[in-house]
C-alpha cells in the first residue's frame, strides 16, 4: 500500500509539469488571438495597458506589481494614473487631441497620441508588433522627463487595474 501511495504522489507531482507544456502551435495561436484581441480595442479605443517594466530616472528597467499604474483609453476619453505612466500620481482624464494607429505590411502596430488634460499633458508613442499584446510605450510630456514603459494591450473588459475615483 505505501509504495501504491508513494507511486501516485510522484504521478501527481510529474504528470501536471508534462501538461502545462505548449507546442509552438499553441503558443502562436494564444499570441494570434491575444494580437487580434488587442488591435480591436485599440480600433475601438477600449484598451488598458498596466505597465510590466518601466524605465527608472537613472535608466535601469524595474517591474511592476502595482496595478495602480495604467494607461487606457476608454471611449472618447484617455487615462493614465502613477508616476510610471504619466508625470504625476493623480488620475489624469483627456480627450486626446490626436489618436492617429497605423498598422504596416507586416502587421506592427504603432499608435500616437496626444493628450492635453489639466496636470497631463503630452506624447504617447506606442509600438505592438505583430506577435502578440506586448506594447512598448514612450510617453513625452510638454515638462517633465521622458517616461518608457512596457506591458500587454487588454481589452477594458478583461483588464485588471486600479483606477481611482474623480479624474482631473
Amino acid at each position: 500500500m505505501r509504495k501504491f501511495l508513494l507511486i501516485l504522489a510522484a504521478a501527481m507531482l510529474v504528470v501536471p509539469a508534462f501538461a502545462q507544456k505548449m507546442t509552438k502551435e499553441e503558443k502562436a495561436a494564444a499570441a494570434k488571438l491575444a494580437y487580434d484581441a488587442a488591435v480591436e480595442s485599440i480600433n475601438n479605443k477600449t484598451w488598458v495597458l498596466v505597465p510590466e517594466y518601466y524605465t527608472t530616472q537613472s535608466g535601469e528597467f524595474e517591474s511592476n506589481s502595482n496595478n495602480d499604474n495604467f494607461l487606457s483609453c476608454e471611449g472618447g476619453d484617455c487615462f493614465s494614473q502613477g508616476y510610471i505612466c504619466c508625470d504625476n500620481d493623480k488620475t489624469n482624464i483627456a480627450t486626446p487631441t490626436e489618436y492617429d494607429v497605423k498598422i504596416d505590411k507586416k502587421g506592427n502596430v504603432k499608435i500616437r497620441i496626444v493628450v492635453a488634460g489639466r496636470f497631463w499633458r503630452g506624447t504617447y508613442t506606442i509600438s505592438m508588433k505583430n506577435n502578440g499584446n506586448m506594447a512598448d510605450v514612450t510617453f513625452n510630456p510638454t515638462n517633465g522627463r521622458t517616461r518608457k514603459f512596457t506591458g500587454p494591450i487588454v481589452p477594458l473588459a478583461g483588464a485588471s487595474y486600479n483606477k481611482r475615483s474623480n479624474p482631473i
